[in-house]
Formats: C-alpha cells, sequence, structure tokens
C-alpha cells in the first residue's frame, strides 16, 4: 500500500474515534508526514503507531459509556480499558469494572473486534456448549449464554462485541441480572456495526 493511501486512512479512521484526542492524532500523523518526506521512514512508522494507538483507546474508551452505573449500595472500582493492536495478543478493545458489596463482587467486561470472536461465536451456537453446561437463556428480549458453573452471563452482539457479567460464586442470579439491565445493549449494537 503507498505511504498516501496509509496516511489518508489513518485521518479516516481519525474522524471516527471521537474518544481519541483529535490534537495528538493528527501532531502523530504530522509527524509520520514530515519524517516520510525527510525519508526517515523509521520515524514515520513510529508516529504512524502512535496514532493508531491513540484511536484504539479512543474506539476502547467508547466501550466505557456502555458499562452500567453502580446500582445502589454497591461501590464501583475505576473503568479500566485495553486497546491491543492485532500484532499484540490478538488485538481488540476492551472495557471492564468491577463493582462490590458486602464481600461479593461483580465484574462487567466489554470486549469488541477482538480475532477470538469468531470462536466464541461458534462456541456458543454449538450444542456441545450444552453438554459443558453452558444454558441459553433470554432476558430482556435478548439470547444470553449463562454458565453457571462460573456464574456468568455472556452476549455476543453481531459477532463484533461480547458482553459478559460474572459474579462470585454467593452472588445471587437476580443480582447478576441487575447488571444486565444496566448494561446499554442499543448503544453495543450502534458500536458494534461502526467500522
Amino acid at each position: 500500500m503507498q505511504p498516501s493511501r496509509i496516511i489518508a486512512a489513518v485521518l479516516l479512521i481519525a474522524a471516527w474515534a471521537p474518544g481519541a484526542r483529535a490534537d495528538d492524532v493528527m501532531d502523530q500523523i504530522n509527524e509520520a508526514i514530515t519524517a516520510y518526506q525527510k525519508h526517515d521512514l523509521q520515524t514515520a512508522v513510529t508516529a504512524l503507531d502512535a496514532a493508531a494507538d491513540l484511536l484504539r483507546q479512543g474506539r476502547a474508551d467508547q466501550l466505557k459509556a456502555l458499562l452500567p452505573a453502580a446500582p445502589p449500595g454497591w461501590t464501583a472500582k475505576e473503568v479500566e480499558t485495553s486497546a491491543v493492536g492485532l500484532a499484540a495478543l490478538g488485538g481488540g478493545l476492551s472495557a471492564g469494572r468491577t463493582y462490590t458489596k458486602d464481600g461479593q463482587q461483580v465484574e462487567v467486561q466489554i470486549t469488541m473486534d477482538s480475532p477470538v470472536m469468531r470462536g466464541l461465536a461458534a462456541m456458543l451456537a454449538s450444542p456441545i456448549a450444552a453438554v459443558g453446561g453452558m444454558k441459553t437463556v433470554v432476558f430482556g428480549g435478548r439470547r444470553l449464554s449463562y454458565m453457571p458453573d462460573e456464574n456468568m452471563y455472556m452476549a455476543l452482539i453481531g459477532d463484533r462485541v461480547v458482553v459478559k457479567v460474572s459474579g462470585d460464586k454467593d452472588v445471587p442470579d437476580a443480582t447478576l441480572k441487575l447488571f444486565l439491565a444496566g448494561i446499554d445493549f442499543p448503544a453495543a449494537e450502534t458500536l458494534g456495526r461502526l467500522h
């Protein structure tokens, strides 16, 4: 691919990632252009990689908004996000938060664009999953998989987004469903449709 097309693609992606600081992204792209014009290819590549990392982090930050607020009586820890390029650990975006109350702990994690999605989709659709104890349930009109041994619900949204809600063994099912009800599934579907 020609360098001008790479730069154009990065600029186009920058317009789609409002969570990334556009000025930082543009600074990195401009640094890459300047370095490329000086035939300093290593600096150009490094700057483009930094711009791409900022864009991925902006997309991961968008996942934060999908996480539920802490229900009354619960405490929410800081949201943890991850944005990893495909070259490292298979790539993907994620945001997760841990919630605690009276010794109970619930974790909500939303993952997007991970290469493991295809395998996960196949596993969730397979009848073998039922043999392993996984159950299909419907909650709020949405199909979910429930793994009783792990006290975890999982939803696959549009083959790009996975939502997981899990709790310690002593966390009641009604509590997990309280957290599921707080997730903005329509926004996750919309985000999953954006490329």
